[in-house]
C-alpha cells in the first residue's frame, strides 16, 4: 500500500507544479526567451513588441549593407532603406501561445526554457525606387571599363586616344539581383550583372566649336592705360580629315591631328608702328555767343579730347559729356526747345557734337545715331549739325575700321577743332556733299550723302547719311 502512495503524491506534486506553471503563464505577454530576427522580445505585450521591433529595424538598416563586386572593385550598397518589415502578424502569432487552454500554457512555457524560440520574419517590401537611390550613391550607376574616345591639345595638335568597348554595370539586373538577396536576409557580396559597353563617335563639331578661336589682332587695354594688348593667333582643324582618321582608328590607339594657326592681321609691333599716325580728317567751327556758352563748349570739349575707339567701339556724345547741371559744371545758355529760345544748363554743347560729326563723316566712321536741330545753326552748314539732349537724343558714332581711332577736340581763339587720328590703309578720298531736297511751306529738307572714291577717283561708293528736316 505504501508502494502505491508514494507515485501518486508524486504525481500530484507534478501536477501542482505543472499547474502552477500554467497559471504563471500571462496572457497579456509573449513568453519567455522569445526572439524575432534575433531580437528578443519575451515578456513583452504583443504591441510593445511590434514597436520594440521596428525601433530596432530602424537602428539596424543604417548598417545593412550589401558589397557588390564590379571588376576590382566592391561597392557597398546600402540598402537598408529600401526593405520594409512587417511584425505585427507575427507577434500576434507568438501571442497566441501564451492564450491557449490553461494546461497547454505550462508546456509552451517549459518549452520557452527548454529550447530556442526565434522566429525569422523576411521583408514585406521592397522600394525600387529607394533601391535605385542606393545603387546610385554607391557610384555603381556610372561605372563602367568602358573607355569613351578623349582628346586634348599638345602644342601644334589635337591627340585623340580612342576609347575601348569593355563592360558597364547594368543597374536593371543588379536591382533584382539585390531585391532577392534582401528578401533572404543574405548580405554577402555579390557579383554586378554587366552589359557590353559601347564606343561613342566623337563629337567633332562640339570639339571643334571648343577648340575653334577667331584670331584676334593687337589692340589696346582700356583696363591697363590703353597699353598695347599682344594679338591672339586663330586656331582650328580640318574636320572632316578628322573624321576619316578617327573612322578607322583602332580600339585603344592615338590619333593626331594637326591644329592650324592663322595669324592676325595687326600684330603688336604692327600696331605700335601704326598708331594714330594718319590724321583722318578734321573740322573746324568758329565760337560765338555768351561766355557761358563759350565755357560750357570748352567742358564738353574737355571731355571729348583724347577718347580712344577701339576696333567695333561706339562713341556715345551723352554718356562722354555727362549729364548737364550746376553741379556738373555747366551754366545757363540759349537752347531751343519747341521752337523757343530757353536758358538750359549745358546750352551750346550741341557745337561740339556737330563739329564732331562733321569730322567723323570725313573720316569715313560709322554714324549710330544722329539728329538734327529745330532751326539750321548759325555754326555749321544745314545736314552737319547734330543735335543732343540728356536723356532723349544722343550722338554716336562706331569705330568699323581695324585700327583704333582717337578724337582729338580742342577750344582755341573761340576756335573748335576737331582731329580724328588713326591708321590709314588705303588712299581713298571721301566727299561729303548736302543737298536741299525740298524747300517750301517754311521748312527745309537736306540730304546728306557720303562718297568715298578709290586712289584712281573713281566711285566706290555713295551711302545718305542724314535727312534733315528744319523750320524755315
Amino acid at each position: 500500500m505504501k508502494r502505491v502512495i508514494i507515485p501518486l503524491a508524486a504525481i500530484f506534486v507534478l501536477s501542482a507544479c505543472y499547474s502552477v506553471c500554467c497559471a504563471a503563464v500571462d496572457v497579456e505577454r509573449i513568453l519567455p526567451h522569445t526572439s524575432v530576427n534575433g531580437i528578443d522580445i519575451g515578456g513583452m505585450e504583443a504591441k510593445e513588441a511590434a514597436s520594440f521591433l521596428e525601433r530596432e529595424t530602424d537602428s539596424r538598416r543604417s548598417t545593412a549593407v550589401i558589397p557588390v563586386c564590379f571588376g576590382e572593385k566592391e561597392y557597398p550598397v546600402a540598402v537598408g532603406n529600401a526593405a520594409e518589415w512587417d511584425y505585427e502578424p507575427i507577434v500576434e502569432d507568438i501571442q497566441k501561445q501564451s492564450e491557449r487552454a490553461f494546461f497547454a500554457r505550462g508546456y509552451f512555457l517549459i518549452k520557452s526554457f527548454l529550447t530556442e524560440n526565434d522566429k525569422e520574419v523576411l521583408p514585406a517590401h521592397i522600394s525600387e525606387d529607394v533601391l535605385e537611390e542606393a545603387i546610385k550613391a554607391s557610384g555603381l550607376s556610372g561605372e563602367r571599363i568602358t573607355r569613351q574616345t578623349v582628346y586634348q591639345t599638345e602644342k601644334d595638335s589635337l591627340v585623340f586616344t580612342i576609347g575601348t568597348a569593355g563592360e558597364e554595370a547594368d543597374c536593371v539586373k543588379l536591382k533584382e539581383k539585390l531585391k532577392s538577396a534582401i528578401l533572404a536576409d543574405d548580405y554577402s557580396v555579390i557579383e554586378c550583372p554587366v552589359t557590353a559597353g559601347n564606343v561613342d563617335e566623337a563629337d567633332l563639331d562640339t570639339i571643334y566649336r571648343e577648340i575653334y578661336k577667331e584670331p584676334e589682332n593687337a589692340t589696346l587695354d582700356p583696363t591697363n592705360h590703353y597699353q598695347i594688348k599682344e594679338s591672339v593667333p586663330g586656331v582650328r582643324f580640318d574636320k572632316e580629315n578628322a573624321r576619316k582618321a578617327l573612322e578607322t582608328a583602332k580600339e585603344g590607339s592615338q590619333v593626331t591631328i594637326e591644329l592650324i594657326k592663322e595669324e592676325p592681321e595687326i600684330t603688336a609691333a604692327d600696331l605700335e608702328e601704326h598708331l594714330f599716325v594718319d590724321k583722318l580728317a578734321s573740322y573746324s567751327t568758329q565760337v560765338r555767343g555768351t561766355a557761358n556758352r563759350k565755357d560750357n563748349i570748352r567742358l564738353a570739349a574737355e571731355k571729348c579730347n583724347g577718347m580712344i575707339l577701339l576696333s567695333g567701339d561706339v562713341f556715345s556724345y551723352n554718356n562722354t559729356v555727362g549729364e548737364q547741371t550746376a553741379e556738373t559744371g555747366y551754366k545757363l545758355a540759349n537752347a531751343t526747345m519747341d521752337g523757343q529760345i530757353v536758358q538750359a544748363y549745358g546750352g551750346g554743347i550741341c557745337q561740339v557734337s556737330s563739329t564732331i560729326f562733321a569730322a567723323a563723316l570725313y573720316a569715313n566712321l560709322s554714324i549710330k545715331e544722329r539728329w538734327e536741330h529745330e532751326y539750321v545753326s548759325s555754326y555749321i552748314d544745314a545736314g552737319l549739325d547734330a543735335a543732343v539732349a540728356w536723356d532723349m537724343l544722343d550722338f554716336k558714332i562706331g569705330n568699323d575700321k581695324k585700327y583704333p581711332v582717337r578724337i582729338d577736340v580742342a577750344y582755341t581763339d573761340d576756335i573748335l577743332t576737331v582731329d580724328i587720328w588713326g591708321t590709314r590703309t588705303d588712299n581713298a578720298a571721301v566727299e561729303i556733299d548736302t543737298q536741299i531736297v525740298d524747300d517750301s511751306d517754311g521748312k527745309l529738307s537736306v540730304q546728306t550723302n557720303r562718297r568715298v572714291l578709290n586712289e584712281d577717283g573713281g566711285k566706290t561708293f555713295v551711302e545718305q547719311v542724314a535727312y534733315s528736316t528744319y523750320i524755315h
